[in-house]
């Protein structure tokens, strides 16, 4: 489904270059559930950031379902992001004014869907979450798993290719977080929903199928 082949990451830090990725291949195929996993600073989340196209690689290729990246395009990135990767945080970015669904349906906005497709799959997607009953509450009316599982929705609403999980139970105590990481093993196993988790977390790592580890900008399976 997509293929990174030897992907570099440099920045300038004053006069000097310092390299954070070293040359990481990566083949993920549609279904996978793999988590990417090591201490900070080793240059998973500069991978993250490459994967879900937030940032462009020093040197290396990235082609998603057999199509090169072309990176002179912002607004064609902006395009693959909102149609093929849906991301889910540590802190969930859920906005404060807009209730659940709201905040779900709102990457489909840009899409100029109708509302009556946006409701839909907003409701779709927040059953399959097991939010459908707090559609209309607030995050401020949430507690942190459940706000989660909002986010987990509105990754899920826009049917993308991929989910990208950066430290998804950072910010939840052990058995919320393996309530959400429960969450991600279903969706995986009955919607065959391809799944990378990034996390420092031993625990969570070891529940996905395919486990990568970096070190010192380089990856290892």
């Amino acid at each position: 489904m997509l293929s990174l082949q030897g992907i570099r990451k440099s920045y300038k830090i004053g006069p000097s270059e310092v390299e954070v990725l070293k040359g990481v291949s990566l083949d993920v195929a549609s279904g996978d559930l793999l988590s990417i996993s090591g201490p900070s600073g080793c240059g998973k989340s500069t991978l993250m950031n490459i994967l879900g196209l937030l940032d462009r690689p020093t040197a290396g290729h990235y082609t998603i379902q057999g199509k090169p990246v072309a990176y002179d395009s912002d607004d064609e990135l902006s395009n693959i992001r909102n149609r093929s990767i849906g991301f889910v945080f540590q802190q969930y970015h859920l906005l404060p004014k807009l209730t659940a669904l709201e905040n779900v349906t709102l990457p489909m906005v840009y899409r100029g869907a109708s509302k009556a497709l946006m409701l839909e799959r907003g409701m779709r997607t927040l059953k399959l979450v097991g939010m459908d009953g707090r559609s209309h509450h607030k995050p401020s009316e949430l507690s942190g798993g459940q706000q989660q599982r909002v986010a987990i929705a509105r990754a899920l609403a826009g049917s993308p290719q991929l989910i990208l999980a950066d430290e998804p139970t950072g910010a939840l105590d052990a058995r919320v977080g393996q309530d959400i990481m429960d969450l991600f093993l279903q969706l995986n196993s009955d919607q065959h929903i391809t799944i990378a988790i990034i996390t420092h977390d031993s625990h969570v790592a070891r529940q996905c199928r395919r486990q990568a580890v970096m070190r010192d900008g380089e990856l290892h399976e």
